[in-house]
């Protein structure tokens, strides 16, 4: 037998002469052959095509997501004054509508706008300016019904309808725009934000208590936080003007509003139309006393009961306190509409939305004569819908993960009473345990002249989203920020006059020299 180590080195020394005979051989410079080729080069894929800011808004049309069935996705080009966003509608269950704006240039927040009146259509316009020029994702919704803000006949006996008004229906939204937002943008908002006003202001204070967490800061104008309470006061009202000679026509609510105006527009410093020093105005319609029969230039002690109905606490049997009253100012803009109905020629807004309560929440009963109603009888039907309908003021989980809050008020609003607010922020310091841990997370301004949500003689326009996103991004409570309202000229847009916002209980006074409508010959002050 060979020897299997002579075996392999015969082997090994037969290779080259292989090689040699292939042609591996000669001057030693040739190259040897190979063996074993080497693969041929990996292609890279060409990149996948990115999707076109028409085909990311696109895809949204008749998708389903989380819950919500998608209907319509346009894209919507730049206009004066407005980027390019993809207009997103849905609804869930059926019954609640909703819409989403999402920017093309995000800013990585959001900003849900809130409702008014008793809801029922989709109003996406945010009331801070900031919230439609900034980038914010915007979403709105109807409440979860559908109809005329005035009528609140889709509530009667529907517990849905119901439900999704009181508390439910923009949490429920809201869960569904956050995924929205991740399937556009690929991450969630950095930062969520809630504005609004009237019934808006209500849902704030509902978010805020019930769904503590779902919005780091939140806005809150002229809140109708109570509506039960609210509503009450809208009856009495109403009430006060049916009963025999209690009535007011225009030229007498005209002389209340221009004698509250004489007697305390100076209070601030300087006669501008605008009453500041709100506190201070105690103005007394007895003054307007008729000396010899009834005229146009004075008022009837049925006309003064009324006016005297409108100004006071209204009060229980028991003398607790239902609501405030509404402070004076303005009457000669606010209660055509509100009170008296003249601007509409017919019934005041107050009694016609205290009569949607009373009928269509409270006795079930839509031909309830509602003059006829007795409080006192429907008190357990009035604390029912409370537990549905009305916000507290138990702030403290809130607070606790960080939101921050601004709530403003004008003092002009015929609608919902800044003597409301003034009790709701008193009463957040009550349940949160001191004014102190309110004011770490809370800030309260009047806004002297405005009427109920804007208009009126007074500066109206002031940008709190901004104001509530330093703080709550930054740190700067907005009484820090030196921020300025604005009154526009209705035609042209430009600044007419501007006043400092002065946080609770100051107010902008005069300094005594410079252009009254400056805001720096302003300073605020408590007295």
């Amino acid at each position: 037998m060979r020897n299997p180590l002579s075996m392999a080195g015969y082997a090994l020394l037969s290779i080259p002469m292989l090689l040699t005979a292939c042609g591996g051989g000669g001057d030693g410079a040739g190259s040897w052959p190979v063996l074993f080729p080497a693969p041929a080069p990996t292609q890279t894929p060409p990149p996948a095509p990115v999707a076109t800011t028409q085909e990311k808004c696109a895809v949204f049309a008749g998708a389903s997501l989380a819950g919500a069935a998608l209907k319509e996705a346009t894209l919507v080009p730049a206009a004066a004054g407005a980027a390019e966003y993809c207009k997103v509608t849905g609804t869930l269950h059926g019954t609640l509508n909703f819409e989403v704006h999402l920017p093309t240039v995000w800013n990585n927040k959001l900003l849900y706008a809130g409702g008014g009146g008793w809801d029922g259509s989709i109003n996406i316009t945010p009331v801070s300016p900031s919230g439609a020029t900034a980038g914010y994702v915007l979403v709105a919704s109807d409440g979860g019904h559908q109809g005329n803000a005035l009528d609140a006949s889709a509530f009667l006996n529907n517990p849905t309808a119901q439900a999704d008004f009181g508390y439910l229906s923009i949490h429920s939204v809201n869960e569904v725009t956050k995924e929205i937002v991740r399937k556009r943008y690929g991450s969630d908002a950095e930062f969520s934000y809630f504005e609004g006003c009237s019934n808006g202001g209500r849902e704030a204070l509902i978010q805020a208590t019930r769904f503590p967490n779902d919005f780091d800061g939140i806005v809150v104008r002229a809140p109708a936080y109570s509506f039960t309470e609210l509503f009450q006061a809208f009856v009495a009202n109403g009430k006060a003007l049916a009963a025999p000679g209690g009535q007011l026509n225009d030229a007498k609510v005209s002389l209340i509003g221009k004698t509250v105006t004489t007697q305390c527009d100076a209070l601030d410093g300087v006669s501008d139309g605008i009453v500041s020093n709100q506190e201070a105005c105690t103005f007394n319609p007895v003054v307007l006393r008729c000396t010899a029969g009834d005229a146009d230039t004075c008022l009837t002690d049925a006309q003064i009961a009324t006016a005297n109905t409108i100004y006071s606490e209204l009060k229980r049997k028991d003398g607790t306190t239902v609501y405030p009253g509404w402070g004076p100012g303005g009457e000669d803009q606010g209660w055509p509409l509100w009170v008296t109905g003249s601007a509409i020629g017919g019934t005041g807004l107050q009694f016609q939305f205290g009569s949607g309560l009373v009928k269509y929440w409270v006795t079930g009963d839509p031909a309830f004569d509602v003059l006829g109603f007795d409080p006192e009888f429907y008190s357990a039907g009035l604390r029912l819908a409370a537990t549905t309908l009305d916000a507290t003021p138990d702030l403290r989980s809130f607070f606790g993960q960080g939101g921050k809050m601004i709530l403003a008020h004008g003092t002009n609003d015929w609608a919902i009473s800044y003597k409301g607010s003034i009790k709701y922020f008193n009463d957040v310091a009550t349940t949160v345990g001191s004014a102190s841990t309110r004011d770490a997370s809370m800030e309260f301004f009047l806004q002297p002249g405005v009427q109920h949500c804007a208009g009126g003689v007074g500066p109206d326009t002031v940008d709190l989203v901004d104001a509530v996103a330093k703080w709550r991004e930054g740190g700067a409570k907005p009484s820090m920020q030196n921020i300025v309202a604005t009154k526009l000229d209705s035609t042209t847009k430009a600044p007419v006059l501007a006043r400092p916002l002065c946080k609770y209980p100051t107010f902008p006074k005069y300094k005594g020299s410079g252009d009254v409508n400056s805001p720096d010959s302003y300073s605020c002050q408590s007295s």
